[in-house]
């Protein structure tokens, strides 16, 4: 009679789980943030231009981070209807507060956010930027870039400016509202 060693066999089931564990190291991993939409300021950065003429401008590129759970940041080309039409104030989803520093604080120049009434209007529509898939969760960065133009500021001779903003989700979440630093025009 003939014994048959049941080594191989335990060999093949070690082998197999070792296989299995293996792979389930390589499963992704569900990051969970608020549905609420999170924001942090990060910097600023200020080109100073003259042209020809000597006249002087001025372009920022603000960065600012931002978490989302559900991933519905964004408004897209055909978003402007409805609660997203260009006369209601969700027209655009990151609300910007622009200040100058005056004698030893800040003063808000111009437009409140969402709307007001002066021209002055740096509020702006992010793309729509929802991740493909099952997993929503987003995180990243929002370089938001902002020309001045000839007519930089409002209240001469200040040279400090701040920003302040708020981004909203399309289910019309607010996120934190977030302050710059100062920011000196040179």
């Amino acid at each position: 009679m003939k014994t048959r060693s049941k080594l191989p066999f335990f060999l093949s089931i070690l082998a197999i789980a070792g296989f299995s564990l293996s792979f389930s190291g390589c499963q992704k991993i569900a990051v969970t943030f608020p549905n609420t939409p999170v924001i942090t300021y990060k910097s600023a950065t200020v080109t100073k231009t003259i042209d020809s003429a000597g006249v002087v401008d001025y372009k920022l590129q603000l960065f600012i981070s931002f978490t989302d759970g559900n991933g519905n940041i964004g408004l897209g080309p055909s978003d402007t209807t409805g609660l997203f039409r260009p006369t209601s104030p969700y027209y655009y989803n990151l609300w910007v507060g622009y200040y100058e520093k005056v004698n030893d604080s800040f003063i808000h120049v111009g437009h409140s956010y969402p709307f007001g009434n002066d021209t002055i209007n740096y509020n702006g529509r992010i793309p729509v930027i929802t991740p493909e898939g099952k997993l929503k969760a987003i995180t990243g960065d929002i370089e938001y870039d902002i020309d001045f133009g000839s007519s930089t500021k409002s209240m001469d001779p200040s040279n400090t400016i701040r920003f302040d903003f708020i981004l909203l989700d399309k289910a019309l979440d607010k996120s934190n509202k977030v302050i710059s630093l100062p920011i000196v025009l040179p």
